[in-house]
């Protein structure tokens, strides 16, 4: 058996080609338009803004740091060359007539040899302060990806406001096509006797105002088209257009789960352990910076001046071992051990906190998210009421049972019911993924 299509089921078909048309015949218009999704969007967003390459140059600093301190390890080879003019030239002579001069140095002094040193042994304070380095690389290398959620959820915010505002001009531009046809129609009534000159004119200036809203709403796309553009670090004057919708499915989520995932996914608690091992490392540093310094020292080269023959150039060598062995620092070190215990306890507190906050956070969004669901059941009724409310409204008035300004409430309750739903639709949208976030879930 086939359905009849009726009059109101006719005119909303009718209405949506009218705006499908709209829209494709708008973006063809739009040459080289770049159709843009969720998943590109992050992705452009995490790989290509300037804060991730600004990231990334730390990560590189950190790494230089820590090859810096593993020269340590290698030897220290230095040459050197001199000369020096002696004037006058020192010399004796003995005290007795005829007596021969003796020359203790000559005039011109040349001295070249390279010279060599090498820590043997530090009780391994070397290799506590390569650790210690090597774990600000690692703190570096994290902040990354705490840069990367920040921007994940930043696109995610921006896109599905582009998407709420594209929603919010549909509502609009299927209001302006309705008021458009009834105020033809309004126009016949009053040329027929059966309606005021007044019934126009209150649909005119409602469709005015309706116009007026979507000039606002496009504005607002436009600028917050530029944000997204922005985070993706695409020409800003490159044209987009915005594929996806709003996320409103059901969900059920265990608060003990969420919490349990936080405390293990969240970036901030994993910088915080490894601000801790930076802290412990300077410790363990200070604790040998006291420690006794054995060297080896060579240097072989070649100079003038030896007695034998003053002029001659003659090889020469020289080999030792030092040992330096510190006595008091003024109690400089126990200071800095009293410092660094300071430390760790405000991390460990820092801890503590994050941790209060974290569950805090977790236990607000899925509240959040809960009550948002529960309002969007509810706009959904109020949808459903003033739609058929429309539907009598629109009967009774060809029949000339209510006035013009009667059927637009009622239409301007539908439009307002919509935009409402919309609007629960976006809040859904946004608290689940603020779930999301709070429990540390990577996005990208």
């Amino acid at each position: 058996m086939k359905r009849k299509i009726t009059p109101n089921a006719f005119c909303f078909i009718a209405i949506t080609l009218v705006f499908s048309f709209h829209l494709t015949e708008h973006a063809g218009a739009q040459t080289g338009v770049t159709a843009v999704e969720l998943s590109e969007a992050i992705h452009n967003s995490v790989n290509n803004h300037p804060l991730i390459k600004e990231a990334e140059d730390q990560v590189t600093i950190a790494q230089a740091k820590t090859t810096e301190q593993k020269s340590a390890f290698y030897p220290d080879a230095a040459a050197h060359l001199s000369y020096n003019r002696i004037g006058p030239e020192p010399y004796f002579k003995l005290p007795y007539p005829g007596a021969e001069e003796f020359y203790i140095a000559p005039a011109n002094n040349y001295n070249g040899n390279l010279a060599v040193s090498y820590l043997l042994y530090d009780f391994n304070r070397r290799k506590e302060v390569v650790k210690l380095f090597r774990s600000g690389e690692v703190t570096e290398a994290e902040k990354i990806n705490v840069i990367k959620n920040q921007l994940a959820y930043q696109t995610v915010q921006v896109f599905y406001t582009l998407i709420y505002l594209q929603k919010n001009r549909a509502v609009t531009h299927e209001q302006i096509i309705d008021l458009e046809e009834h105020l033809t129609f309004a126009r016949k009534m009053v040329s027929t006797g059966s309606a005021i000159g007044l019934d126009t004119l209150n649909t005119q200036v409602r469709l005015t105002v309706l116009k007026n809203r979507n000039q606002s709403l496009k504005n607002k796309w436009d600028k917050t088209a530029i944000l997204l553009k922005s985070l993706m670090n695409v020409p800003l004057e490159k044209p987009i257009s915005i594929n996806g919708d709003l996320v409103v499915s059901a969900v059920n989520f265990s608060l003990d789960s969420l919490q349990k995932r936080a405390l293990e996914q969240r970036e901030e608690l994993k910088l915080n352990k490894m601000a801790h091992n930076t802290v412990a490392l300077q410790k363990a540093v200070i604790g040998k910076s006291n420690v006794p310094v054995v060297s080896l020292q060579g240097a072989l080269g070649a100079k003038n001046g030896y007695p034998d023959n003053l002029n001659r150039i003659t090889p020469n060598f020289v080999v030792g071992i030092t040992a330096s062995i510190p006595i008091f620092d003024g109690y400089l070190k126990k200071s800095k051990l009293v410092t660094a215990d300071h430390q760790l306890q405000s991390v460990d507190d820092q801890a503590n906190v994050l941790i209060h906050n974290i569950i805090t956070e977790v236990n607000t969004a899925l509240l959040d998210l809960q009550n948002n669901m529960l309002q969007l059941k509810n706009a959904k009724a109020e949808l459903k009421l003033a739609t058929a409310a429309l539907e009598q409204a629109n009967g009774l008035y060809r029949t000339g049972a209510i006035t013009n300004t009667t059927l637009l409430d009622t239409q301007t309750s539908l439009e307002l019911a919509k935009l409402k739903l919309t609007a629960q639709m976006y809040r859904v949208t946004l608290s689940r993924f603020k779930l999301l976030q709070a429990t540390g879930q990577k996005i990208w």
